[in-house]
């Protein structure tokens, strides 16, 4: 077996999981996750890298999933078209950490392409504003100007799940919107 054949099987075997995570913080529907994991992991693998290391390829596989995401390479014509296709979803456990998973999901979709790219890169990725603006391939500034415009959005919709004191429960721009709240 080739080694970008094991670094595949291994990527997929144990990190698709947390892709998929990633991608439906960016998307916001698990069907679209799953495709843009599905995408990228194809556009990844199907050029000619030297991918014999597991996190260099899960580094290229996020990256062509935000790639993917901004550039809105499902056009809703095509999502129209495929939506027979799709069946009904098990209706989760109702309990409140999924109603506030539920709440969070709804707010990030009001964001801007953008916004939530940030948002995600920047609090859920942690990575600092230089490496969100690398990875986006814009400045600096505009990585800050999203993550404020963003935060107030945020801040809007998410008032009511914010504690007066922040614990590991609450997700991060929960957590990041109280905080910056005067």
């Amino acid at each position: 077996m080739r080694t970008w054949e094991g670094v595949l099987e291994t990527l997929v075997r144990e990190r698709r999981g947390a892709l998929v995570g990633y991608a439906f913080l960016l998307a916001g529907d698990r069907a679209t996750a799953e495709d843009l994991v599905h995408d990228a992991i194809i556009r990844t693998f199907s050029r000619a890298r030297r991918l014999d290391n597991i996190h260099a390829a899960e580094g290229y596989v996020r990256r062509a999933i935000t790639t993917q995401f901004l550039n809105g390479r499902r056009s809703r014509a095509t999502a129209r078209a495929k939506q027979h296709l799709l069946v009904e979803r098990d209706a989760p456990p109702a309990d409140a950490a999924t109603g506030a998973v539920d709440e969070v999901t709804r707010a990030l979709g009001k964001l801007s392409g953008r916004q939530r790219a940030c948002v995600v890169l920047r609090h859920f990725e942690d990575l600092s504003t230089e490496e969100t603006a690398n990875r986006l391939d814009i400045s600096a500034g505009s990585v800050k100007r999203y993550v404020h415009d963003a935060m107030v959005i945020l801040r809007g919709e998410l008032a009511d799940l914010a504690p007066d004191e922040p614990d590991e429960t609450v997700s991060a721009p929960v957590v990041a919107a109280r905080r910056r709240t005067p």
